[in-house]
């Protein structure tokens, strides 16, 4: 919860209010005492405070809908409902997102985004939260923009890293007809180990969907299939 310094500190008033609750039960110095317990508490609360997350995710779904047979035009929305953890978290920011192919057309609840980065292989996009909204009490969110040659291949892989605490996650992949799925699997990275989860969904050979209660913070979870290679014939129709 806390680094080594914060951890100090947090010690350092757990000591203050057992000192304080000594002095009350042992000592004619009550006041003192209470004084010693109560701005132990206070601090505490307010480190909890200071390290508690910035925001809070009760719902989060992930959803990639692959438009043709040959994987090279897909469109992703990721939506959630999102609460600030304080009254001043006014920005959010959408992280890891792969660069697969190309990405562009960046769209927030329909709108143009507010701030783009691409730092190793992923982007980051910036979305600022309007000043009437009362961010606290929770507010949807959905983020989508569109791929280009991403899941040209035989294996596709929808991924999502958990930045913020969420409560639930539901990853969805929607493939085109004429191109089944042959075999998907969900599981889970951090700190270099994958770890297995239970299968995914999969529903008429071309929806894919798996559904995540409290993911871990830090991991990333992967949905991914493999896919029928495309026919000569869908490959020579798509070029004309």
């Amino acid at each position: 919860m806390f680094d080594k310094n914060n951890q100090l500190v947090f010690y350092a008033n757990i000591i203050s209010i057992v000192f304080g609750i000594i002095v009350i039960l042992f000592s004619d110095f009550f006041l003192v005492g209470l004084l010693f317990v109560i701005s132990g508490a206070l601090l505490i609360f307010e480190q909890l405070k200071q390290n508690k997350a910035a925001f809070t995710i009760s719902n989060l779904q992930k959803t990639l809908k692959v438009h043709d047979t040959g994987g090279s035009k897909a469109t992703q929305t990721e939506s959630q409902v999102t609460a600030a953890c304080h009254v001043d978290n006014k920005i959010y920011w959408f992280r890891d997102i792969p660069v697969i192919g190309s990405v562009r057309n960046f769209r927030m609840n329909g709108a143009s985004i507010d701030d783009q980065k691409k730092d190793d292989g992923v982007y980051h996009v910036c979305a600022k939260i309007p000043t009437e909204l009362k961010a606290i009490g929770g507010f949807d969110m959905a983020l989508s923009y569109d791929y280009q040659d991403a899941f040209t291949k035989s294996e596709g892989v929808l991924s999502h890293v958990v930045n913020d605490e969420t409560r639930n996650l539901h990853l969805i992949v929607e493939l085109p007809k004429g191109r089944p799925v042959t075999s998907a699997k969900v599981f889970c990275k951090k700190n270099g180990v994958e770890e297995a989860l239970l299968p995914p969904v999969v529903t008429g050979e071309t929806k894919i969907e798996t559904e995540i209660q409290n993911p871990t913070l830090g991991a990333e979870y992967c949905l991914q299939w493999n896919w029928s290679n495309e026919s000569v014939a869908k490959k020579v129709r798509r070029m004309f």
